[in-house]
């Protein structure tokens, strides 16, 4: 499992990087206002939330249990899409808040999104094994690793 700064590196890198590169291609279209750049940092902060929110049970049992396990909330894998799904709408719900307007609403729970497969991603990649289709599929398997190894 890579560490958070990883996670994050990962995520800037993929992710974050692209989207910059496609709203420098808006400002000089004329498309992107100089009021439009804040919302950067917003999406920044919903894709880097998005890439440590599966780990959000690894502080939780480190503080109450003094362990570094981080698969599941009770019964419910966090490295799953199921997870993902949910935390796509809350970051949606978030947006909603804060913007009101559509198109910045789905870009945030797009970034949010990505930033939680990255996550799952990268983990795949370093030889984690993935409950991926959690409520369909309850053992985990791995997409990336099979082909490395």
């Amino acid at each position: 499992m890579p560490y958070p700064p990883g996670h994050l590196l990962f995520f800037m890198f993929c992710v974050l990087l692209a989207g910059v590169l496609c709203m420098t291609a808006m400002a000089f279209k004329d498309k992107l206002r100089l009021n439009d750049a804040g919302h950067l940092g917003v999406l920044l902060i919903a894709g880097g939330l998005g890439s440590l929110f599966p780990d959000v049970p690894a502080l939780w049992n480190y503080i109450l249990h003094g362990n570094l396990k981080h698969v599941t909330i009770g019964p419910v894998p966090t490295h799953s899409l199921f997870f993902g799904i949910v935390f796509f709408i809350s970051a949606l719900t978030v947006g909603y808040f804060i913007y009101r307007d559509r198109t910045k609403v789905l870009s945030v729970g797009i970034f949010a999104g990505a930033g939680f497969i990255s996550h799952l991603m990268l983990d795949d990649i370093s030889g984690g094994a993935i409950y991926y289709l959690y409520p369909l599929y309850s053992k985990p398997f791995s997409v990336f690793y099979n082909f490395f190894v």
